[in-house]
């Protein structure tokens, strides 16, 4: 490999996670991120760079604008599917990687995941970049091709339609969200019905990306019975358990080792003793939790519990990864 061979590699290498949870916050589906990151390697790899003063700043623009056209498309998929879309859920790793650091420095809950597929590209990428990423508007002006002041108002906008739609302002306080969540656990196992209507609001927002024709459909309200086909689905797994979902508890069910689903629960912050769920979202698509598999799963399991084995842990203190949120850009990627 020749030097400049050797230092394209290098840039892309100290970059590629933050790229990687960019195109992930923009997209809701980590297969779709690695695909963007893939491509930006390729063209990165081919451009000629001498005159890239900031490698970070022109792979993250070239990050971005792939992304926007990745999105665009997806998006007339997605809207043309018979069964409901969810983003794909993010697992947080016990030993976390590059790319899960980058991901919890660009925190933003799976339930403003699901609300920015009501944005058009260029407000989510914005957004994203903005709320996400720090960016301000002037890098973001750079970006998109447009003057700060548009830019700005862009987010503006974006920040309105979300609030509209319900997008929390907080996460909720994580000893009381946490509590609920191991109680829904409970309720699911033992199919406790009454537990389970107890725990939630009196109209929950239930999700499922399971087709219409199943026993859930997109989106039920609490009048259309909700209650049953979350503990049917729960009966078809053979275990439920609490998991670390983008920061914030979560559930995964189980069936032979495998996670057949993954519930995001999202609770109306109250701390009082009186904390609610109000909106269930579950994902099913073996696709979507393939990357979940990738973490906890049955594979997964058993690759780390081989590597105890052989390599039993000493007492030690682990490195830490800091993740710059500095996100320069490149008018001219």
């Amino acid at each position: 490999m020749t030097e400049e061979g050797i230092d394209k590699a290098s840039s892309f290498e100290a970059v590629r996670a933050r790229l990687l949870a960019l195109a992930y916050r923009m997209l809701g589906s980590r297969a779709e991120a690695e695909d963007v990151v893939q491509d930006v390697w390729l063209k990165w790899h081919l451009a000629d760079t001498q005159a890239v003063q900031t490698p970070a700043a022109w792979l993250t623009t070239l990050a971005t604008r792939t992304a926007i056209d990745r999105l665009r498309h997806v998006q007339r998929e997605r809207a043309s599917q018979a069964s409901g879309w969810l983003p794909e859920p993010w697992l947080d790793e016990a030993a976390p990687s590059a790319e899960e650091v980058a991901v919890r420095a660009s925190e933003m809950s799976y339930g403003v995941m699901l609300l920015l597929e009501r944005l058009k590209p260029d407000e989510r990428a914005a957004f994203v970049l903005h709320e996400a990423f720090d960016c301000d508007y002037a890098e973001i002006a750079k970006i998109l091709e447009r003057t700060p002041a548009a830019c700005r108002q862009i987010v503006r906008r974006a920040r309105t339609r979300l609030q509209r739609a319900g997008a929390p302002l907080e996460r909720p306080d994580p000893a009381v969200h946490a509590h609920i969540v191991e109680r829904l656990r409970t309720a699911l196992e033992e199919q406790d019905r009454t537990g389970l209507l107890q725990l939630f609001s009196h109209a929950p927002e239930v999700v499922s990306d399971a087709p219409v024709s199943a026993p859930m459909c997109a989106r039920q309200p609490a009048a259309a019975g909700w209650v049953d086909t979350v503990t049917s689905l729960a009966q078809q797994a053979s275990s439920a358990e609490v998991v670390s979902l983008e920061g914030a508890m979560g559930i995964a069910l189980f069936l032979n080792g495998e996670v057949v689903g993954v519930l995001d629960v999202r609770t109306n912050g109250v701390t009082d003793g009186s904390a609610k769920i109000v909106a269930l979202h579950i994902v099913t698509s073996a696709a979507r939790l393939h990357a979940a598999n990738r973490v906890v799963g049955r594979a997964a399991v058993t690759q780390l519990l081989t590597r105890i084995q052989h390599n039993p842990p000493t007492p030690s203190v682990s490195p830490s990864i800091a993740m710059s949120r500095d996100f320069p850009v490149d008018v001219y990627a």
